[in-house]
């Protein structure tokens, strides 16, 4: 990579970052983020210290402010949010091809601690991922593996201050309450490893059920291009639940229009209602769910679909509904197929003939419209 960007607070992991990018950015070109929250007296004057030590370590630096009103609940996900929005549009508005920030093995334990106390997903116990996107932005986390106190050693080492932010010790924040429930531990370190080490394990269980489910898909997943699919019942409800959670998760999502993400709670009852029964159908997360005597069925909901129909401009292709591919003339419009879906082979739900899109091509035009369902298992 000829250009990345650091996420520098001043705190001491971030510092640490910063120390090491310096020595590694020979021949490259960083550039040291930091944004000012204003969410208490000082933050300004930290950042220009940060711009400071970046300028003596020889890299560029830059303050993103976050404006407007701050929200009065749930102000760390929220401003968490707008942190990362700012340093992504940054990214892309100056052309930096990655945006490292200084998670530590510490960030890890803690991260799978909290989400321990709420649910046994591998994939939320997996943690922080070494990479990942966000808006589009790579991020890349190098430092998932080193630990707090010995990054602060090699601060202390070369003479580099850090800040300490005074909310790291705000016990109304739960990553506050759950560091400080690790601190106070006798074997504090021990469990702040085996934590990172848990969390590492999950990554590789998620890893594996993904492919399972991919496999599981291409082989018995059966979908018809009027946008609905179809799964063997007893295939599936023999299925490992943890399995069968994630492959109805993604099979749910892809044909309720992809906006919604099922619940763990909500899948655990679909799954059961599969293997039990009961009522004929489902809903679930835009998506609406069939039960046959050797087969079930998923479609999106007819009724969750904007009525609104989309009008066609410059030629170009449309993605309508997250699942179909629309390319039709100017001033042609697409909307739901409601009441007026048309009969197709007897397999088909009517629920997935009414979710179908249905084009009005202008009359003045004799050009055709080409419509193409986009497939999970081939996707």
């Amino acid at each position: 990579m000829r250009h990345v960007a650091l996420a520098v607070s001043g705190g001491s992991d971030s510092m640490a970052l910063m120390r090491l990018a310096a020595a590694w950015a020979t021949g490259k070109s960083v550039s040291v983020l930091s944004v000012d929250h204003g969410l208490r007296e000082g933050s300004d004057a930290e950042a220009a210290q940060v711009a400071q030590w970046a300028d003596a370590s020889g890299l560029d630096h830059h303050t993103l402010t976050w404006v407007g009103a701050k929200p009065a609940t749930g102000l760390q996900a929220k401003a968490r949010q707008a942190r990362y929005d700012l340093m992504a549009g940054w990214c892309k508005a100056h052309g930096a091809e990655a945006l490292l920030t200084a998670h530590t093995l510490d960030d890890q334990a803690e991260t799978v601690l909290m989400r321990l106390k709420r649910t046994l997903s591998p994939a939320s116990l997996a943690g922080i991922p070494a990479l990942g996107h966000w808006d589009g932005v790579p991020l890349v986390r190098p430092l998932l593996s080193c630990a707090r106190a010995g990054l602060r050693a090699h601060l202390e080492g070369h003479g580099q201050p850090w800040i300490d932010d005074p909310s790291n010790d705000d016990p109304r924040f739960e990553r506050v309450r759950v560091r400080q429930q690790l601190a106070g531990m006798a074997t504090g370190k021990e469990m702040v490893e085996r934590l990172a080490r848990l969390g590492q394990a999950c990554s590789e269980a998620d890893r594996m059920l993904q492919r399972c489910s991919d496999q599981w898909l291409q082989l018995w997943l059966s979908e018809d291009d009027a946008g609905v699919c179809f799964a063997p019942l007893i295939e599936f409800t023999n299925l490992p639940e943890a399995l069968q959670h994630r492959i109805l998760a993604r099979i749910v999502r892809h044909y309720g229009g992809g906006k919604l993400k099922p619940e763990p709670a909500e899948l655990a009852r679909l799954c059961h209602w599969l293997a039990n029964g009961g009522p004929q159908r489902c809903t679930l997360a835009g998506a609406i769910v069939g039960r046959r005597k050797r087969e079930f069925w998923v479609t999106r909901e007819a009724s969750r679909i904007d009525p609104v129909p989309v009008t066609m401009h410059d030629g170009a292709p449309i993605l309508w509904d997250g699942r179909f591919l629309v390319e039709a003339p100017n001033g042609a419009t697409v909307g739901p197929s409601g009441e007026a879906a048309a009969p197709l082979n007897a397999r088909v739900p009517v629920h997935a003939r009414r979710a179908c899109p249905f084009i009005t091509l202008p009359e003045t035009t004799g050009d055709t419209a080409k419509v193409s369902f986009l497939r999970l298992a081939s996707s």
